[in-house]
């Protein structure tokens, strides 16, 4: 495949992953009555309303000067939404609702940084998306890449918070039906051995990744047995009432 059109490739597929992190962050939030936004499920962590702007303020001030090149339409909301407000004296917030923007402004802002965000993208040159033209360390395509990579973060940590909501806090959703499957047969699955490459290296550019999976390491692994399916309630309890723990017997049944 030539260069330049691996690069496109991998441009839409950025901008694909980005459009898909963001559904999910919605389907999230949608999941919130609107009266309940100002709720604080965890008394340790922001209010809704926080994360509703803050995602989006994360990729404003992440882009819009790095790799966009615009000016700030809104520095308060950008400095809010960066970082919240926080505790006095290193209690638990004590902040009110009253404290924070309305629903209608805090979605106002989240839709035209979006709008502004993709508008920029688009009119980016091909060049640009993988070197910088300020001259900074971060390229356009690692800069999404950690944006994409913050909001999938925050679904995983809203989608915990959000369970501390009170029902009667939440959008009641339509049962989805249940799917008739065949039942399954619990088997293993034998891997062979062989040499497995773990992290990634830090002379291609091109891939993105944390700290933490840096460097490459290969690893000569023994052949081993899986099980095909995961362990069900019922076969653990099984496991368990037939002394498992302290009889290694029952461990490959």
């Amino acid at each position: 495949m030539p260069v330049a059109q691996k690069k496109v490739e991998v441009r839409h597929q950025l901008l694909e992953r980005l459009s898909d992190a963001r559904a999910r962050t919605d389907e999230i939030f949608d999941i919130v009555r609107p009266d309940s936004l100002y709720e604080r499920p965890i008394p340790e962590r922001h209010r809704i309303i926080f994360y509703l702007g803050h995602l989006e303020a994360f990729d404003w001030n992440l882009l819009r000067e790095r790799v966009l090149g615009l000016e700030a339409f809104h520095p308060e909301f950008d400095k809010l939404f960066a970082f919240g407000i926080d505790p006095v004296d290193g209690g638990l917030p004590s902040d009110q609702p009253v404290d924070w923007p309305s629903v209608a402004d805090a979605r106002h802002y989240v839709k035209r940084i979006r709008a502004t965000i993709d508008r920029g993208l688009a009119l980016l040159e091909s060049a640009d998306w993988d070197s910088n033209p300020v001259g900074a360390d971060f390229n356009a395509s690692k800069l999404l890449n950690v944006a994409i990579e913050h909001r999938m973060m925050h679904g995983e940590t809203l989608a915990y918070m959000l369970h501390q909501l009170p029902l009667d806090r939440k959008v009641r959703r339509p049962l989805k039906p249940e799917l008739i499957v065949p039942a399954v047969s619990p088997r293993m699955i034998e891997i062979p051995a062989g040499r497995v490459t773990l992290g990634l290296s830090r002379c291609d550019e091109s891939v993105f990744g944390w700290d933490n999976e840096f460097e490459v390491l290969a690893v000569d692994v023994p052949a081993f047995a899986i099980d095909k399916y995961k362990v069900t309630n019922g076969e653990y309890l099984d496991f368990v009432a037939a002394g498992g723990y302290e009889n290694p017997a029952c461990w490959t049944e």
